[in-house]
Formats: structure tokens, C-alpha cells, sequence
């Protein structure tokens, strides 16, 4: 990296500003989520999928989320480009407590990767759930998504032994796992 990227990508850090996701923001959201998509699950879900996946349908899913409440977003912003976002509430898992959160979706846009964003989104969320009194939260991991594994696992989250299920994505089969945090774990990351 050059030093006008690396002062770039420094001054896009300094102007991030965190801030629940209004109707006008769902389409940086549906913009992230598909380009976010489309980065990270390359070697693992099919490309046709991937290829297949629409903007506007996101927008519009986005839409619906943020008229039902469910879950509640924050976005990262840089100006006026939505640079992440993160989607938690109550665990939507059968048989979790009412104690337990849930990171349901936390998307950061490739290019920004790196730069705190995600760190930032997934503090703030952490935090909100923590105080409102969940004990532990927890949240599905795709397998084969490496970068995702490393950064949860640097924010304290720790595997669920034998959680790992799949479900079929794009007539292919894709695993997931589950992991979780406690608001200690989450001190100590």
C-alpha cells in the first residue's frame, strides 16, 4: 500500500460514523450485502448463485426488516456511503433463552475490510445486547469463510462444539456452525 492509500484509508476511518439504518440507507445496505456476498463466499457457494443475487431484491428484503423492527441495523458510514452494517436482536434459534442475542448478519464493504468497520459495528451491537441483559450471544458462520472465522474469533467469540448444520444454497450444500460470546469473553477480546 502506498502512503496516499494508506492516508485515504485512514482518513475514511477517522470520518466512519456509526447510526441506526433509516429507509434511505437501504440501498448502500442491499449494496454492501450483495458486493459482501459476493466476495466472501466465492470458493464456497455456487457462482451462478452468486451471479444471480439482486440489488434491489435486497433492498426491498431490507425495506420490509426495517418496517417490522426485526432485527435492528446500525450502519457505517463514510459520508454518504454505507461502508457496513449489522443486523442483531433476541436469538432467532429454537430453544434459546430469552437471555440469549443474536448477531443475525454483519456485512463490510470488501475495500473497507480491515479498516475497523466491522470491529466498530460488532462492539456497538455487542454492547447494546449486553446491557439490555443478554448473557451470552451468539451467531452462524458459513464454514470455508476463513476471514470471518479469524475476526470473530479475535472479538472473543468461541466455536459451539457440535453445532455445525447444513442447508442448501444455489442446489449446493453449505454448511454452517455457530459460535457464541459472553459479555466476559467479550471484555477479555
Amino acid at each position: 500500500m502506498d502512503r496516499d492509500e494508506a492516508q485515504s484509508r485512514q482518513r475514511e476511518r477517522a470520518s466512519l460514523e456509526l447510526e441506526p439504518a433509516d429507509l434511505a440507507a437501504c440501498r448502500g445496505i442491499a449494496e454492501v450485502h450483495v458486493e459482501a456476498w459476493r466476495h466472501a463466499y466465492r470458493d464456497i457457494v455456487p457462482a451462478e448463485y452468486l451471479a444471480g443475487l439482486s440489488v434491489a431484491e435486497h433492498e426491498a428484503m431490507w425495506r420490509r426488516s426495517l418496517a417490522a423492527g426485526s432485527p435492528r441495523l446500525l450502519v457505517a458510514r463514510s459520508g454518504d456511503r454505507v461502508q457496513g452494517f449489522i443486523g442483531f436482536d433476541a436469538s432467532r434459534d429454537e430453544g434459546a433463552g430469552s437471555q440469549m442475542g443474536e448477531i443475525w448478519v454483519l456485512y463490510v464493504r470488501p475495500d473497507a475490510q480491515r479498516l475497523g468497520v466491522g470491529r466498530r459495528l460488532c462492539r456497538e451491537a455487542l454492547a447494546t445486547l449486553f446491557a439490555e441483559g443478554f448473557t451470552c450471544v451468539t451467531l452462524w458462520l458459513i464454514v470455508g469463510n476463513d476471514n470471518a472465522m479469524r475476526f470473530y474469533r479475535a472479538m472473543g467469540f468461541q466455536l459451539e462444539p457440535g453445532s455445525r448444520q447444513s442447508f442448501t444454497l444455489g442446489g449446493a450444500t453449505v454448511w454452517e456452525e455457530r459460535l457464541a460470546i459472553t459479555p466476559r469473553e467479550a471484555l477479555l477480546a
